[in-house]
C-alpha cells in the first residue's frame, strides 16, 4: 500500500477533481462562496502530490504512473469541455422530464413565484437546472419560451438552456442581451446572453 500510495492519492484526486468540474455550475449555484476555496485546495493538493512524485522518481525511479495520472488530470482540467459535455449528455438523458415541466407551464400547474418569472421546480425536477429553477420567458398563444439555468451569473453573464417553439427567432423577440445562441435541436438552443 505504502509502494502505490501516491499514485492511489493521484487517481483520487482526478476522481474528485473530474466531479467538482463536472458538477461545477450547480455547486456555484448552491455555493458559490466556497467554489473558489475549493478550487484552490484541489490546485494545491495537485501541486503537492507532483512534487512529492517527481520527489519519489529521483530517488528510486518509481512514480511514473502517478506522474501520468497527473498529467491526464491537467489535460482534463484545461482542455476538456465539462460544461458542453455535461450540456449535450443531459439534452437527451432529461428530455422527457423537461418536457414534462414543459407541459405543467403550458397548463398552468408551475406559475413564476417572484413576478419576475422564475419558477421553482417540484423536488423531482429540480436536477434540470443549475439552481433547481427555470426562467419563463414567454407562455401564451404566440408560443412558450422557457429556460432551464446551465450557468447563473451574478449579476449577469449567464447560460441557459432554452426551449423555443417559435425557435431562435422568439428567443430573440424575448431576450434582448444574448451573445451567442446555438442550435442543439429542434427547439433546444444553448444560449449566452451578456
Amino acid at each position: 500500500m505504502k509502494k502505490n500510495g501516491l499514485l492511489l492519492l493521484s487517481i483520487l484526486l482526478l476522481a474528485v477533481s473530474f466531479t467538482v468540474h463536472w458538477f461545477g455550475d450547480h455547486l456555484f449555484s448552491m455555493f458559490w462562496v466556497l467554489v473558489f476555496h475549493v478550487y484552490l485546495l484541489l490546485l494545491g493538493c495537485f501541486i503537492a502530490l507532483l512534487v512529492l512524485t517527481v520527489r519519489q522518481i529521483r530517488r528510486d525511479r518509481r512514480g511514473y504512473a502517478g506522474l501520468a495520472v497527473l498529467a491526464l488530470l491537467a489535460a482534463l482540467v484545461v482542455f476538456f469541455p465539462f460544461r458542453d459535455a455535461k450540456v449535450k449528455l443531459e439534452l437527451n438523458l432529461y428530455d422527457a422530464p423537461r418536457q414534462e415541466v414543459l407541459e405543467m407551464i403550458r397548463t398552468g400547474e408551475l406559475s413564476p413565484n417572484d413576478g419576475i418569472g422564475n419558477i421553482r421546480l417540484p423536488m423531482g425536477y429540480r436536477r434540470l437546472s443549475s439552481d433547481g429553477e427555470v426562467f419563463l420567458y414567454q407562455n401564451d398563444g404566440e408560443g412558450q419560451v422557457v429556460g432551464f439555468w446551465i450557468f447563473r451569473g451574478a449579476p449577469d453573464g449567464s447560460i441557459q438552456l432554452i426551449y423555443s417553439s417559435g425557435g431562435e427567432e422568439l428567443i430573440r423577440e424575448n431576450e434582448p442581451y444574448i451573445m451567442s445562441i446555438e442550435r442543439l435541436k429542434d427547439h433546444w438552443y444553448y444560449v449566452v446572453t451578456d
